[in-house]
Formats: C-alpha cells, sequence, structure tokens
C-alpha cells in the first residue's frame, strides 16, 4: 500500500506574529514571576518564583502538546498577555 506524505499546512502572518508574541511573553513572564518571588519572599520567593516559572512552562506544554502549536488561538496568547501584564503591576507595587 503506498501512502503519501501529509501536505505541511502553510503557516500565516497572524500565526506567526501568534507564535513571536508568545515567544516574548513566556521567557518575560517566568522571569518576572522570579523577580516577583524574589521581591516579595527573597531567597525562598526566588525559588518559588522559579519553580512556578518551571510549572508554567510544563502547564503550556501539557495542554497543547507543544511550546508553539500550529493553531494558535489569539486568546490563549491574549491570556498569557494578561498574566504577564498582572505580574507586572503587582512587581512595580511591591518595588515602589
Amino acid at each position: 500500500m503506498n501512502q503519501q506524505a501529509p501536505v505541511p499546512v502553510p503557516t500565516t502572518a497572524a500565526q506567526d506574529a501568534l507564535a513571536a508574541t508568545l515567544a516574548a511573553l513566556m521567557p518575560l513572564g517566568g522571569g518576572l514571576l522570579v523577580a516577583l518571588g524574589y521581591a516579595w519572599l527573597d531567597v525562598f520567593g526566588l525559588i518559588l518564583g522559579l519553580g512556578g516559572a518551571i510549572g508554567w512552562a510544563f502547564w503550556w506544554r501539557n495542554k497543547h502538546k507543544t511550546f508553539f502549536p500550529k493553531d494558535l488561538r489569539g486568546g490563549s496568547v491574549g491570556g498569557i498577555g494578561a498574566l504577564v501584564a498582572v505580574i507586572i503591576v503587582l512587581l512595580f507595587i511591591s518595588v515602589s
């Protein structure tokens, strides 16, 4: 039996923009989470923040089966953006 390989689906500019936004937000959010933990609880908070950032990455990968799925939704990336914005506000309030 002769089977053809599946034809890859070309990505659109919107999917590329969502992937680039996700690639910027995930490490930024993880680093800010570590900084927030350090601002709140010193070294213990740093360790908790690092654990939270690693847990966040594992959660994203388990939910989407890969870090950069081919069918990214704007709502998923927007949710990550909103979470990063909340972390930024909390960090700003904690430091000032």
